[in-house]
């Protein structure tokens, strides 16, 4: 099985396809770089990529060439991915943020094309909704998968072992996963009203979405 998420920088889609990498033997590409388009593979053992929203490679593309089985949009709080990315060198990287945030706001809103919308604020507070939605795809996960046992060592050595050209074809990185497990602590940043107000403009779907889950209150 292939599964291939997708979801912005600075949004916590690295992390979460960590998490998804921690069983014994998947092939991971956990941060395919900006500059790179998922690669086309017949990896024989189950294997799951991430990239990320860009102006230089559309989502149709990265689908086109790796054929998965299942996609996954992940999503976080635009005010909250807003604050992380603007802080990051990367952030214009392959199209400037403001495109991007605009690009996120046509998936969200065709994100029945999709086969599972994870938001990262369920991840990260470890909702078994989450395993339950992952699960359904096809691609069992438990409770122990939040602890990063499995790190970018044995993942590249796996990687190495099934497909040694993506070495030479790809920008081979690991993402900006910090700590030994999926925690809350990167949550709930300030609000800054003039990046909401820039927000409404670029991505007011994604906004109103998040806001109608904040009216909603704690699950």
């Amino acid at each position: 099985m292939k599964l291939l998420v997708h979801g912005m920088q600075s949004s916590g889609a690295t992390s979460f396809t960590l998490f998804l990498a921690q069983r014994p033997g998947t092939l991971a590409l956990v941060d395919i770089a900006n500059t790179d388009l998922a690669p086309c593979v017949d990896p024989g053992p189950d294997m799951v990529a991430k990239v990320v929203v860009t102006v230089a490679h559309p989502w149709p593309t990265h689908v086109e060439r790796f054929r998965p089985d299942r996609t996954i949009l992940f999503l976080r709080d635009p005010r909250d991915n807003w604050q992380s990315l603007s802080t990051k060198p990367y952030r214009d990287g392959s199209g400037s943020m403001e495109e991007k945030f605009r690009l996120l706001d046509g998936l969200f809103a065709r994100r029945s094309d999709f086969d599972l919308v994870v938001h990262y604020e369920d991840f990260v507070r470890r909702d078994p909704a989450v395993l339950e939605g992952v699960t359904q795809l096809g691609w069992p996960v438990g409770p122990a998968q939040f602890d990063y046992a499995r790190r970018h060592e044995a993942i590249f050595a796996d990687l190495w072992h099934h497909l040694p050209h993506l070495f030479e074809e790809l920008n081979l990185v690991f993402g900006n996963v910090r700590g030994r497990s999926v925690t809350e602590a990167h949550r709930d940043k300030p609000r800054d009203p003039a990046a909401e107000a820039e927000l409404e403009r670029l991505c007011p779907l994604v906004l109103a979405h998040y806001r109608a889950r904040e009216a909603a209150g704690p699950p």
